[in-house]
């Protein structure tokens, strides 16, 4: 879409509408020390064929991103997308949509955040699924707020493997509620059960585990909610590569309570970080504290089926005292990108490509692992790993002059992995692209 801008003419117009004899007069309320005093420089007027061919220019100094592939996955994870599901989006009734709050207009937006729903609530094994909430950090948060709410307690406890982000926003989120988080150790890159059985007071609301946890380990989900529930404490489960759902066991059958989760993989590209598409589900009895808004199906008055917003229990919505959240925006264009994903691959096909990221990604680690440039432990892990490099710097220099985003450097949020590094393989990645990552460390 190109910008047209206004003519001389429509800003004098405009000024003399609001009120005001020029631009500089809408400043005036700004501090004068805060103001640019500078000469930008700024070259004059070219035409219309030279501005295009300039702005290419300046366009080829950027890196392209088609051909470097992400090695970093640690919450942001590149997957191919159809170009069915770019083309749907695209359509004007769906990109141009908000939240539908009027349903005899928003048929077709309702209806696929009903399906939608229909996907998440399948996947995850659970009966109450609001579809949109930001992102999964937000999600997460939102998810600790509703179980203080349940419970009526003020205690956290948290696996020491949640996304380091998720943990911020929780932090955030909960500050003003004064909840005291208690961090859960891991060990051998699972969340220390035992440590976790310890810190189990009467006094907790919740506990939050990620699985695959941030370190890719899959966590023995169905056991912490045993344990979890003698004591009569809610568990969270944080998915935040939510394609591992194609061949994990899902939350409802490990018993867990609530689910927060991030949707990125469903037909969403990384766009400089976002937008993303959280998303929260939970047992059917917790409905009345779960946060959002969720799309329900009805019948109109001639018998014929139709789409509501229901369960709307926002402050905009009732009374402020019994809102359980105040989210406000929809990413409703994400929604539709998710649900066209998800309805083009079905249940089969999400199946074929969870596999092959779990395949690929223990193909590398193996490879990785015979040049003899790596070591690292042997746990459970879905589509990400975590190997050491005695040569962390050039290893990260090695792959980025040929081509590849490198892993995460994890001494940035666990300084006692100081050397490791966190790999991330996904379906982009052809078993060619591997075998010449590991040939790299094998000269």
């Amino acid at each position: 879409m190109r910008y047209i801008p206004t003519t001389e003419k429509q800003k004098e117009e405009m000024l003399k509408e609001i009120g005001v004899s020029s631009f500089t007069d809408l400043l005036k309320d700004i501090p004068d020390s805060v103001l640019l005093k500078t000469d930008l420089n700024i070259p004059g007027p070219i035409n219309e064929q030279k501005l295009t061919e300039r702005i290419y220019d300046i366009s080829k100094k950027n890196a392209d991103f088609f051909s470097i592939k992400p090695l970093v996955g640690a919450g942001a994870y590149r997957h191919f997308i159809p170009e069915v599901v770019k083309t749907i989006t695209a359509r004007e009734e769906f990109y141009t949509s908000y939240t539908p709050y009027q349903p005899e207009i928003s048929q077709g937006n309702l209806q696929s955040m009903f399906e939608y729903q229909t996907h998440i609530a399948k996947l995850t094994g659970m009966n109450v699924v609001v579809p949109s909430i930001y992102d999964g950090a937000s999600a997460t948060a939102e998810a600790v707020l509703m179980a203080m709410r349940l419970s009526k307690k003020n205690k956290i406890l948290v696996s020491s493997l949640l996304h380091p982000h998720y943990l911020e926003t929780v932090r955030t989120y909960t500050e003003p509620h004064k909840t005291e988080i208690i961090t859960i150790p891991y060990k051998n890159i699972l969340t220390n059960i035992e440590n976790f059985e310890k810190n189990l007071t009467d006094d907790v609301a919740a506990f939050i585990i990620q699985s695959p946890n941030f370190l890719g380990g899959i966590e023995n989900v169905s056991e912490f909610a045993r344990i979890a529930h003698q004591k009569n404490i809610l568990v969270i489960q944080v998915i935040a590569e939510s394609l591992s759902s194609g061949i994990l066991k899902s939350p409802g059958e490990a018993d867990v309570d609530i689910v927060a989760g991030e949707a990125q993989s469903f037909g969403m590209d990384l766009n400089f970080g976002g937008p993303y598409n959280g998303y929260l589900a939970s047992k059917m009895k917790y409905i009345r504290q779960i946060p959002g808004r969720i799309a329900g199906e009805t019948t109109d008055k001639n018998g014929n089926r139709g789409f509501v917003m229901t369960f709307r229990a926002r402050e905009q919505d009732i009374r402020r005292e019994k809102a359980t959240s105040n989210i406000c925006s929809n990413h409703a264009l994400n929604i539709v990108a998710g649900n066209v994903y998800l309805s083009l691959l079905g249940k089969r096909g999400l199946k074929s490509l969870a596999d092959l990221n779990f395949k690929s990604a223990h193909y590398l680690r193996k490879k990785l692992l015979d040049t003899k440039a790596f070591s690292g432990p042997d746990y459970p892990f879905f589509n990400e790993f975590i190997l050491k490099s005695d040569k962390k710097e050039e290893t990260i220099d090695l792959l980025m002059k040929n081509g590849f985003v490198p892993p995460l450097d994890l001494s940035k949020f666990y300084p006692e992995l100081e050397g490791y590094l966190l790999f991330a393989v996904t379906e982009i990645f052809t078993k060619k692209d591997l075998d010449f990552i590991a040939g790299l460390f094998s000269r």
